[in-house]
């Protein structure tokens, strides 16, 4: 990618939020879609967990917004749930990485898996309290919310999506505003 001039460097990655969106588009398609080929494994998947979590870790405030209010639309469009709760619950998820990422910015494998695993538990208790907001029963204290299972699906998934979402801005060149911050050797 070195050989590529500057306006070329610049246009790819003005890309990355379209390259995102396709794959947090084909994540839906392949999540809505793998219920017919395996039928319960993948209903725990939070597939747009550590993508929230990658963006308020790796974007600056405005662009993780935006890019996240969209994918968040485009996911709830797909689901069977009110307008505007994946929003809301992926939204509180992003200011949540916003402000651990002053504390805990997740680079090393096992600083990204402890993150995700943590978020993975806090979010069995913030999806019911948001789901509450719009009207809608979803028990806290039920076996099918304190699965295990669902939260280690959630963590391994999870650290899998932020290693190609890690990738993606590699290959398009997009270079975290904390790493600028912050001074870091991988620049």
């Amino acid at each position: 990618m070195y050989f590529l001039q500057s306006n070329q460097k610049k246009l790819l990655t003005n890309f990355n939020p379209v390259f995102l969106t396709v794959f947090v588009l084909l994540m839906i398609l392949f999540r809505s879609t793998a219920e017919a080929i395996v039928p319960s494994v993948l209903t725990g998947w939070d597939i747009l967990l550590p993508i929230a979590i990658y963006l308020g870790q790796r974007r600056a405030m405005w662009e993780g917004i935006l890019i996240l209010l969209f994918n968040a639309h485009l996911y709830s469009l797909n689901s069977s749930a009110p307008i505007g709760l994946f929003v809301v619950y992926y939204l509180l998820f992003f200011f949540f990485a916003q402000i651990v990422a002053y504390i805990l910015y997740a680079q090393t494998p096992v600083s990204v898996i402890c993150l995700l695993f943590l978020v993975s538990l806090l979010s069995r208790l913030v999806l019911p309290l948001c789901s509450q907001l719009f009207d809608q029963v979803f028990y806290v204290f039920s076996w099918g919310n304190w699965s295990f299972w669902n939260v280690v699906l959630n963590t391994v998934l999870g650290f899998f999506t932020y290693l190609v979402l890690s990738i993606l801005d590699r290959i398009t060149l997009k270079v975290p505003p904390r790493n600028i911050t912050l001074g870091d050797s991988s620049l």
